[in-house]
Parts: C-alpha cells; structure tokens; sequence
C-alpha cells in the first residue's frame, strides 16, 4: 500500500493511501451485525430481524492494469431480503483508481477479464460506480446524467469526511483513520455507506420510501488476507 496523499481533518493530519484504498486480496473478510425490516407479503405487518454477514474476497483477477475481485456476499445483497438470503458472488473491478460494482450473471464478465485480449469495451459503465479515489468532501462521480443534476441526487455523493476510531471492531486498530460518508438518493431510497481507506466498508444502510425494506450493518470483523482469525 503506497502512502502518499495527505489530507486534513479537523485540525489534524493524517496520511492516506493514494492507491489500493479498497483491500480486494483473496481472503479478506468482514463480518457486520444490524437489523434488516422488510414488510410481510399479503399483509401490512413489517417484520424485524438481526443479522450476521460477512463479506469474503474469494478470487482477484489481474487483467493488465485492473484488478478484479469476486466478493461473495456484498451488503446490498441483504436489500428487499428477510434477513437470510443466500449470499451472491459481485465483481468488484478497480481500474484508473475508480471502483465498479457488477452483480447479476457474472460468467461472461468473468471470462472476458481471464482473456488479456480482450480491451473490455462496454464492461466498465459510470451507472456501476461504487467509489472513486482519492475522496474529498462534496466530491460526487456517477453517469454523465447524473453528474449533470443540481441535487447531488442519482450520484455517489460524499457527504462528510472525517476520522474515526474504529473501537471494538476485531482486527482494526482503534485510531488515526480517515473515513468518508457517501450516499446515493433518489426518489425511491437511499443509500448509504462508510468508507475506511485499507478497512473498506465500515458502516452499510439502505432504505426504502415505500413499502418497508431497510438494512442495517455494523463492521465488527476485519481479517485481511492471511490473518490469523481468533
């Protein structure tokens, strides 16, 4: 991990890394708690459940200059659940320091990264934007369409930017970490999440407006690849 970019939270200074922010090695786990809410088919009753989930790397994919991950269980995949579906295998591709999320039939996108050939036209869309790197502060990065609205809405915005201490979570050391809010609404939901440079996702929300589906993550386990769990 290259430790270059400083950048300044408060009074403080604190060093982040100005590549590699998300840590996609093969064998990085997270664990989160929280609640997922959904509301109960053919009546009106809106049903709570806690939850455990993890998140595991299970494969990368080097293609050149981009990295891909095959990440087994990303939050989202607890939305407009009952708190236990099954967990569903995402591409996480980093490329020029921007970060796409693809889920749904992964095989073909999968293939296309094992093949150097292949200059992966069209696979890389702004519309599966997750992150972009480095984060600032009222920073917001989407399709051209949305980067075109006035209300930050229909785009990953950042909407704060500060430190945290990361205390009581297994595997992360407590102080000294930057962490940026980003959010995606629109008319429907919201999303959104907090980011840890070298931790990942910290904290993970969903909800919609209408008909209950909510979710709710805590980070309690980080284990980088090659950790020894306890």
């Amino acid at each position: 991990m290259v430790l270059a970019a400083c950048v300044f939270f408060g009074s403080g200074k604190k060093s982040v890394p100005e590549q590699h922010p998300f840590p996609l090695t093969e064998g990085t786990t997270w664990v989160y708690k929280g609640t997922v809410r959904w509301t109960a088919v053919g009546a009106p009753t809106v049903m709570t459940t806690n939850v455990e989930w993890r998140t595991e790397v299970r494969r990368v994919i080097q293609h050149v200059a981009i990295r891909a991950a095959i990440v087994t269980g990303f939050p989202s995949d607890l939305n407009w659940s009952n708190g236990n579906p099954k967990p569903q295998d995402s591409l996480l591709v980093e490329s020029d320091a921007k970060f796409y999320l693809i889920a749904g039939e992964l095989d073909e996108a999968i293939h296309r990264l094992e093949d150097p050939a292949d200059d992966l036209a069209g696979l890389l869309r702004d519309d599966n934007l997750l992150l972009q790197w480095p984060l600032k502060l009222n920073m917001k990065f989407c399709d051209p369409e949305g980067m075109e609205r006035a209300d930050n809405r229909y785009c990953w915005f950042v909407a704060d930017a500060g430190s945290a201490t990361l205390k009581g979570i297994v595997g992360a050391s407590a102080g000294g970490h930057p962490e940026f809010v980003l959010q995606y609404r629109t008319n429907p939901d919201d999303t959104e999440f907090n980011f840890v440079p070298e931790i990942g996702i910290t904290k993970y929300s969903y909800h919609h407006h209408g008909t209950v589906a909510d979710t709710e993550l805590q980070l309690v386990e980080f284990h980088p690849a090659g950790a020894r769990k306890q």
